[in-house]
């Protein structure tokens, strides 16, 4: 049965429900806990960007809302809901809504397009198996699709092989193949790496406009932070396998409640303040993926950090913004309100 949490957030619109979702890989020395018991949802139309360091979880949670984590790993706890119970689907009836429900683009479009089919041979594929589109539809629906994503030339580029495509044209292919059946959510994979910032620019508008367009929700997954300001309309902060904090997105960015969000924040250059001689950075590095944790894992490269910080694992909790949560022992305490002025 659905709990409480799963059932408000599908009455408040939620595309995806993602519940106590542990991902976890056989380990001999631990559980293999990977993704450590986080919940969040998105609502239709709405854009999050989930954030943090290399390694923290952040594309292993797209996999597991795609049910495509690599073997041996598996969801060892917790649901994921898109109308239904991911968790619960079966191999055959993945395949009808992977692509439908739930799209992906992933970060290196060359690794995920077919090197030996051409462009539109595999947007039709999408069309004829989940649409049941004729081959003259399937074709004229796939033209449609490149010229929405920006591709000059629709018709050359359907007779094109994805290797003689530039990166940005390879990526706005993935998003056409993405929305192609209008998902209720696409999750976007750090779909802005490598590219130039115009093209950047370019592909995040592409998203936000087939975003309204289709009332879609949208994950985006990010390590770029000024990606994510102006894109998404909410944060979530991922660490170790964890979320530490969420809240709206300029919220966390005027006043991040957790020390590694700040640590984040502080680590990127300015574009209106003066270049410091050396850009802050995060000392230490974050714990081996599938090692047991005891406390906060991030108590060892924290400023802030209490004897309590390596007992107890903080949970996320409100302070005094009912939609800014934080998993922090020192968050309220006496000595925050003058370090977050820093």
């Amino acid at each position: 049965m659905p709990t409480d949490h799963v059932e408000l957030a599908l009455l408040n619109d939620a595309v995806v429900v993602v519940d106590n979702l542990s991902v976890a890989f056989p380990s001999r020395s631990g559980s293999g806990e990977v993704i450590r018991s986080i919940s969040f949802s998105v609502k239709a139309g709405q854009r999050v960007g989930l954030v943090g360091e290399s390694g923290s979880g952040k594309s292993l949670t797209a996999r597991a809302i795609m049910q495509l984590i690599p073997a041996p790993g598996k969801i060892s706890a917790g649901e994921i809901h898109v109308g239904d119970d991911l968790t619960l689907a079966t191999v055959a009836s993945a395949k009808k809504w992977r692509g439908t429900s739930v799209a992906m683009i992933t970060q290196d479009p060359l690794s995920s397009l077919n090197p030996l089919v051409r462009i539109g041979v595999q947007i039709c594929e999408m069309l004829r198996h989940h649409r049941n589109a004729s081959r003259a539809d399937a074709r004229r629906r796939a033209v449609e699709l490149l010229n929405a994503v920006g591709i000059p030339n629709p018709k050359r580029t359907m007779r094109q092989f994805p290797s003689v495509l530039s990166g940005g044209m390879r990526q706005r292919v993935a998003l056409a193949i993405a929305i192609s059946c209008n998902p209720r959510l696409l999750i976007a994979d750090e779909p802005t790496t490598a590219l130039d910032v115009t093209i950047q620019a370019q592909v995040l508008d592409l998203l936000e406009k087939m975003s309204q367009e289709h009332n879609s929700a949208v994950l985006l997954i990010s390590h770029d932070l000024g990606v994510v300001a102006n894109f998404c309309e909410e944060i979530l902060v991922m660490y170790s396998g964890k979320i530490v904090e969420s809240g709206p997105t300029q919220d966390i960015l005027d006043g991040p409640l957790h020390p590694y969000t700040r640590a984040l924040l502080t680590s990127v250059p300015s574009m209106t303040e003066e270049l410091p001689a050396r850009l802050s950075s995060i000392a230490g590095s974050p714990p081996a993926g599938g090692v047991d944790v005891v406390g906060c894992a991030f108590a060892p490269r924290c400023s802030l950090a209490q004897a309590i910080c390596s007992e107890i694992n903080p949970e996320l909790r409100q302070l005094d913004d009912p939609f800014h949560d934080v998993a922090c022992h020192a968050a309220g305490d006496a000595l925050w309100p003058s370090v977050r002025s820093q």
